[in-house]
């Protein structure tokens, strides 16, 4: 099972039965409180219902299941039972996939991405690494592998990065295409569904933290409670808002403080949330900080390129390359083209006074975006470094040729903004 097949489950083991309706239903109330950021009338009293006939049609796909169930039953019932935020009892089915087909690789990779959801890291780093070892081959699982194991075997995270080393190779060579999002999520709701904070005021911000975190009857718990834990200063609304004005008026440290507050009432978006705190820590020069924040981003939202070089940016300020250049393949892996992300990596390499290895992303990126004049720039520079005169003369040619055309457009864009009465002379 690839995870192409495994992207496609998602959309449609659900739609195929009855649990499909209820888990709508559940949906739904979500919708209407994120919409209205605010308790709706009887709520609680839709989302419970919904869990229970939920529940009632999960436990009857599970009597389906006997001891001689195959693999993809289990595999799918596994996949319901995550989204129902019921967590030790999708990895029994994912466990009992695992044995019946020993040499399975994708069956670990989502048990590893439930026991991620469940809180457990260190298990979910075994499971990740064993993913790995049956597909040893497949770069997205040496990259999990790489970055969410605390320890590896001797010898493994080396060849995990020879992987990605060789998935770079196909990638400057043209010869990788990625047809579906290569990271995948299991998430009920997933955070990249929205692109800004969704905060709750004070008396969702239990209910929306729980639903994030997919235990879903502690939120209908939590909904029903008439006692909040927070006043309504101390709200993920209230914290949001504070937080802008501080970061407005420059006290950037109290800006991290309120926006790090904000993170435990927000239903989705909190990668946008971390990627604030990200900056914010590179602002004031706390570069671990800044990683371990953008680290957070990329696990809520793993197919963003965009945020994936931010992240490498992040990571080669740190001083951290090896790990700078795994983000780097990441992104590419996602959309393989990204002159954005080839030029920053062929200035890693240049600026770590690897010219030889920053000469091909670069070539690469000026052949995927020709009037990028900073990379041709770059190109130039490294080519020069290595001795190769003539084509470098070539570049800054280039450079000049392009740089000056852009100027060109910049002045043409700003007399173009004339106002009323010079715009009618």
């Amino acid at each position: 099972m690839s995870l192409a097949a495994l992207t496609l489950i998602l959309g449609f083991v659900l739609s195929a039965r009855p649990v499909e309706a209820q888990e709508s239903a559940f949906l739904a109330v979500v919708r209407d409180l994120a919409t209205t950021r605010s308790v709706v009338p009887l709520a609680r009293d839709r989302m419970a219902a919904a869990l229970a006939q939920w529940d009632r049609q999960i436990d009857s796909l599970h009597a389906q299941i006997d001891s001689k169930a195959d693999f993809q039953q289990h595999v799918d019932l596994g996949l319901v039972y995550h989204r129902r935020g019921r967590f030790d009892e999708a990895l029994r089915q994912f466990d009992a996939a695992a044995a019946s087909r020993p040499g399975a690789s994708d069956v670990l990779l989502i048990r590893a991405l439930t026991l991620e959801a469940a809180g457990n890291r260190d298990e979910a780093g075994r499971a990740y690494q064993a993913a790995w070892v049956r597909d040893v081959d497949n770069p997205v699982k040496a990259y999990l592998t790489l970055r969410r194991t605390r320890e590896f075997e001797a010898g493994g995270g080396e060849r995990a990065r020879d992987r990605l080393r060789d998935a770079y190779a196909r990638i400057l060579a043209g010869n990788h295409r990625s047809a579906t999002p290569p990271f995948l999520s299991l998430d009920l709701i997933p955070d990249g569904s929205s692109r800004t904070p969704i905060v709750a005021d004070a008396r969702l911000a239990r209910v929306f933290g729980r639903l994030a975190a997919g235990r879903l009857d502690e939120a209908v718990a939590a909904l029903g409670d008439d006692h909040p834990a927070n006043g309504p200063d101390d709200s993920a609304v209230a914290r949001m808002a504070r937080g802008q004005t501080a970061e407005r008026e420059g006290r950037l440290s109290d800006a991290r403080l309120e926006y790090v507050a904000a993170l435990e009432g927000t239903l989705s978006g909190r990668h946008a949330l971390y990627v604030g705190i990200a900056r914010l820590a590179q602002v004031e020069g706390e570069l671990d900080a800044a990683t371990d924040a953008f680290d957070h981003a990329v696990r809520l939202s793993p197919n963003d390129p965009v945020l994936r070089r931010e992240f490498a940016g992040a990571l080669v300020a740190a001083g951290r390359f090896e790990d700078a250049f795994a983000e780097f393949v990441a992104a590419l892996l996602i959309t393989p083209d990204d002159a954005e992300v080839l030029a920053a990596m062929g200035q890693m390499f240049l600026d770590t006074d690897r010219e030889d290895e920053a000469i091909a992303p670069l070539r690469r990126a000026v052949a995927v975006k020709a009037d990028r004049y900073a990379t041709h720039y770059a190109l130039a520079v490294a080519l020069a470094r290595t001795g190769l005169t003539d084509d470098a003369a070539r570049e800054f040619e280039l450079f000049e040729r392009l740089s000056r055309q852009a100027l060109q457009e910049r002045r043409r864009v700003v007399a173009g903004q004339a106002g009323p009465d010079e715009a009618k002379r």
